[in-house]
């Protein structure tokens, strides 16, 4: 397990549920160096994860003394996975935000069961299945948004492309590249070396863009993208 190290603080997560979909987010978690808490009422779904995770309890995630004694009081965010029942989902999460955790992010099965987290104070409420098809779908539709990352929270996307011919030879000023793509240069990635592009950077063939833009206006961009590559 890696931990972050100099000045990242390591967050408590507990993760309520342990599926195939809860499993999947505290082993992620793991990964990028958080503390992780999962909790789940079926004793081989909490067997399989122990060595995993930091730890892992039976328990029923609608009996608020089981998840204070798991440590729920003193996490920083609750993602409650749960998939089978939305009483318990409901339940859970109100039991979390009455702790106090800071951030709790629910999972809904339907736009109903969305509304009554929305109502009952979830900090994000989210759609596994649902938003997996339609990246899927997109990446489908336009490869190039395989390469792209989508920040957490948010329905911004951050990945790299290269430089579209109109946009060679040209300064960023010049380019006006934010009003004409919709889209930010976090970096430019040329030969060996990286930098912050300033207004007066002129882009080159040869660039790497590390690029941010919302979804939909990524979309037009990558198409863009697409086209020159099947062209060239």
């Amino acid at each position: 397990m890696t931990r972050k190290t100099g000045n990242d603080r390591v967050r408590t997560c507990i993760v309520v549920g342990l599926g195939r979909f809860g499993q999947a987010v505290c082993e992620r978690l793991t990964e990028l160096g958080e503390s992780v808490i999962g909790v789940d009422r079926v004793r081989a779904r909490v067997e399989e994860m122990s060595e995993v995770i930091d730890l892992a309890a039976q328990l029923d995630a609608t009996d608020e003394d089981a998840l204070v004694k798991a440590g729920a009081r003193e996490a920083d965010i609750a993602v409650v996975a749960i998939g089978e029942s939305i009483e318990a989902s409901i339940l859970a999460t109100t039991i979390l935000i009455g702790l106090g955790v800071p951030v709790v992010t629910a999972r809904a099965q339907n736009a109903l069961h969305a509304r009554a987290l929305a109502r009952i104070g979830a900090s994000r409420v989210f759609f596994p299945e649902r938003d997996l098809g339609q990246r899927v779908a997109d990446q489908i539709s336009h490869p190039v948004l395989a390469q792209f990352t989508e920040l957490p929270g948010s329905d911004f996307l951050v990945g790299e492309i290269s430089p579209l011919e109109e946009m060679t030879g040209k300064s960023l000023m010049e380019l006006e590249f934010r009003t004409r793509y919709n889209a930010v240069i976090l970096l430019v990635k040329r030969g060996e070396r990286s930098f912050l592009p300033r207004a007066d950077t002129v882009l080159e063939r040869s660039d790497s863009l590390v690029v941010a833009a919302g979804r939909e206006n990524l979309k037009n961009l990558a198409a863009s993208v697409e086209k020159a590559e099947q062209n060239s």
